[in-house]
């Protein structure tokens, strides 16, 4: 079993491959829960999984028992925890949950997410609680039975990266480690080597403004990491023209200062340049490129984490 945040793009590869999948979602909690009520596993008829809903505690048993459900082409709630007839499935929180097993129209479900990830756009899946069968549409449901069970799903959150170096290289690789999606963007054939070599993406740019500015959406973060400062006006300009959701830039309040007054000089922008982290990342004290990466992170991670649960 591996973790991953959106468990959509994992099943859409089970399909591929020919395997039948099972949708396994998080529709009610009694008590606490690690992960919040729409939180997924994916399995696949061959036993393999991606997601997590109890950390650890009861994902063998859920595995099993979707695999359980796609032989038996059903679809189900089971309760895990507090009043679940699983007495050897025990959850150390005191909590119960109850999960949907979606086997037959899981496949559909996963269609209709991707198609409107693949725009960039969010998913909303509504669950019939009766008939526990799911709905994917572009918006959420105007009026909502009380039967219902209503989550949406954003595409995957987004890092362009612009610098070089190793605070490029550092920031590059901590993140995807973290399970974002990276690409870096750089004049430094080596850096860019470098991170191809750990399968992060990067693009060469040869001028200042080398890059699609249409890549920037409210599902993005744009970081610059440059030591030469006159890389960044363009890139940041466009980043604050668009919907961003997070800018930082690296450098010193001095020369953060300096960057503001490069934008002033530019036609305005969609968001003010005030809207830009800088000096970028928490203030952990961090000395060198790994810590350095860990604090823009954090700083993200805060950000993504303020208005979504």
């Amino acid at each position: 079993m591996v973790f991953v945040e959106n468990v959509f793009g994992q099943l859409a590869r089970f399909v591929d491959e020919g395997c039948r999948i099972a949708v396994v979602t998080l529709v009610h909690v009694d008590g606490s829960s690690p992960r919040p009520v729409g939180a997924m596993i994916g399995v696949a008829s061959d036993g393999r999984s991606a997601g997590m809903i109890t950390g650890g505690c009861a994902e063998k048993a859920i595995v099993e028992e979707a695999l359980q459900c796609m032989k038996a082409r059903e679809n189900k709630i089971v309760r895990y925890g507090a009043g679940s007839p699983y007495l050897d499935v025990v959850l150390p929180c005191g909590s119960g949950i109850d999960l949907l097993f979606n086997t037959k129209d899981a496949a559909a479900v996963v269609e209709g997410v991707s198609a409107l990830h693949g725009e960039r756009r969010t998913a909303f899946m509504t669950i019939d609680l009766e008939t526990m069968t799911s709905q994917i549409s572009d918006s959420a449901p105007e009026t909502q039975s009380p039967n219902a069970f209503v989550t949406k799903y954003d595409p995957d959150y987004r890092i362009l990266a612009f610098g070089e170096g190793a605070n490029l290289i550092a920031f590059c690789t901590i993140a995807r480690q973290a399970g974002f999606d990276v690409t870096a963007f750089s004049p430094d054939a080596d850096a860019l080597e470098f991170l191809s070599g750990a399968n992060i993406a990067g693009r060469p740019i040869h001028r200042e403004a080398d890059f699609d500015a249409l890549e920037i959406d409210k599902f993005t973060a744009v970081v610059t990491l440059f030591h030469e400062h006159e890389w960044e006006a363009p890139i940041l300009h466009a980043a604050l023209n668009a919907d961003t959701d997070y800018i930082g830039a690296l450098g010193s309040r001095q020369t953060h200062q300096l960057r503001l007054d490069a934008l002033a000089a530019l036609p305005p922008t969609r968001q003010a340049p005030s809207a830009i982290h800088g000096p970028v990342g928490l203030d952990i004290g961090a000395s060198n490129p790994n810590e350095i990466a860990l604090s823009i992170l954090a700083e993200i991670v805060k950000r993504r984490r303020a208005d979504r649960p």
